[in-house]
């Protein structure tokens, strides 16, 4: 009797491992996208305006690590043709085939959009793939497939990675303070009553500065500035002509051309804050900078960063 009980709880431990098995096997197959020890590559576009270092995954798009001037790393991927259903992809880091006996780390969750850059990962977890990626470990993204049960796996290689890394860190020490998306409607403020430009003030013009210098798209600059309603109409357009030629001449002796900069002021007449309250007033108080720049040369360099939604 007691060799038969024995005998059932084998059978039973047996049955249910296959059970398990059995389960496990039922999860969604997996289709993986991803290279290899000799079909990796790993390229760079580098200039003043951004970093792009990047891996095409054949068949799928391209696993791309970018840092633009005045912003940070972000990793996209970009999809020639978007197989992964709308949602949430599993970030991991993995071994690749070679090293199987390395760990898994989880990352948690990244969402997919049916989108050309279906993918958008921010700073903080772009870092730390590309120090995993440094380390000899691949970024794997999972999300089930947009048609049918299968997993789609996007898997970032290793394979020469550090090769190139110190490529992408001399691009990126290289990169300009500022972009023309932060540049292009500056407003400097100025204290009440006051005309001298603050430390602050003298930071962004000097970003502007440096921006004008790299960029020979910019064509013209114009500076207009504005006051708060308190004092008469007459002192308040004598104090904005003296705080726009304190910008001005800021520019200027700082090698700016001249000929580009069409100076003007408004005293009270533009106000964008109510005029009633101190922050109103702060609001009011500032010489806005902006620009004409040509945006349809084929030689522009801005013309390869992403278009990425407000997230």
């Amino acid at each position: 009797m007691r060799q038969k009980h024995v005998t059932n709880r084998r059978i039973f431990s047996y049955l249910a491992i296959l059970a398990c098995a059995f389960l496990l096997s039922g999860l969604a197959p997996a289709v993986q996208f991803g290279t290899g020890l000799t079909d990796t590559e790993w390229h760079m576009d580098a200039n003043q305006y951004y970093c792009s270092f990047y891996q095409p995954i054949p068949q799928y798009g391209v696993a791309v690590f970018f840092h633009e001037a005045g912003e940070t790393l972000e990793f996209y991927l970009e999809s020639t043709r978007n197989l992964m259903a709308e949602g949430s992809a599993a970030l991991t880091i993995e071994a690749p085939p070679w090293r199987s006996s390395a760990l898994t780390d989880e990352l948690g969750y990244t969402r997919v959009t049916d989108k050309h850059i279906p993918i958008r990962i921010e700073t903080a977890r772009a870092g730390r793939m590309m120090d995993e990626l440094g380390l000899g470990m691949a970024p794997t993204l999972t999300r089930k497939a947009k048609f049918g049960d299968d997993r789609v796996r996007v898997q970032v290689s290793p394979v020469n990675f550090k090769q190139f890394y110190n490529d992408y860190l001399a691009c990126q020490a290289g990169l300009l303070p500022v972009n023309y998306r932060q540049i292009e409607r500056s407003s400097v403020s100025f204290a009440n009553g006051g005309v001298d430009l603050n430390a602050r003030a003298k930071i962004q013009l000097d970003d502007i500065v440096t921006y004008l210098k790299a960029d020979d798209l910019v064509t013209a600059i114009y500076i207009d500035a504005h006051s708060d309603s308190v004092g008469s109409r007459y002192d308040n357009r004598r104090l904005t002509e003296q705080r726009a030629y304190k910008v001005t001449d800021y520019l200027v002796n700082r090698g700016i051309n001249a000929g580009m900069i069409l100076t003007r002021y408004h005293g009270e007449r533009y106000p964008i804050a109510n005029n009633d309250t101190a922050a109103g007033r702060a609001k009011n108080r500032r010489v806005t900078v902006q620009f004409d720049r040509i945006d349809d040369d084929p030689n522009d360099p801005l013309k390869g960063l992403p278009k990425f939604e407000a997230r």
